[in-house]
């Protein structure tokens, strides 16, 4: 198996390289490729579709949610229902808060507490 992960890797499959991962258990090292490549909400995704709920792992989602949010979000406008944003905040709303520390919980929770101007955005 060893040898197709190095096949995969030489070949920048990272997709496929990841599901293999995952599917030997090594969710970690699949979080890893896909936060390499930018894409957090599917890290987290990741995570939370994992059957293991280490401390380590929960560490890892709040990282990888708190990362997406910060490079989807624009300060003062409201994401859309469909956004990666959006989707990181469910995630974000799932996870019991004493996984986070006390600046990561205000982080999550102030996009939901954004209150939209009147007149200002349409």
């Amino acid at each position: 198996m060893e040898d197709a992960l190095e096949f995969l890797e030489d070949y920048d499959m990272d997709e496929a390289r990841a599901k293999v991962l995952i599917q030997q258990g090594r969710i970690s090292e699949a979080v890893q490729i896909h936060a390499k490549n930018g894409d957090m909400l599917k890290a987290a995704e990741t995570l939370d579709t994992s059957t293991i709920r280490s401390t380590e792992h929960l560490r890892l989602m709040v990282k990888c949610i708190l990362t997406g949010l910060r490079r989807s979000l624009t300060l003062g406008v409201v994401p859309k229902p469909s956004s990666t944003a959006s989707k990181l905040l469910v995630l974000a709303d799932r996870l019991d808060e004493s996984a986070m520390k006390g600046q990561e919980v205000h982080e999550v929770s102030a996009p939901h507490s954004f209150n939209r101007p009147a007149g200002l955005i349409p």
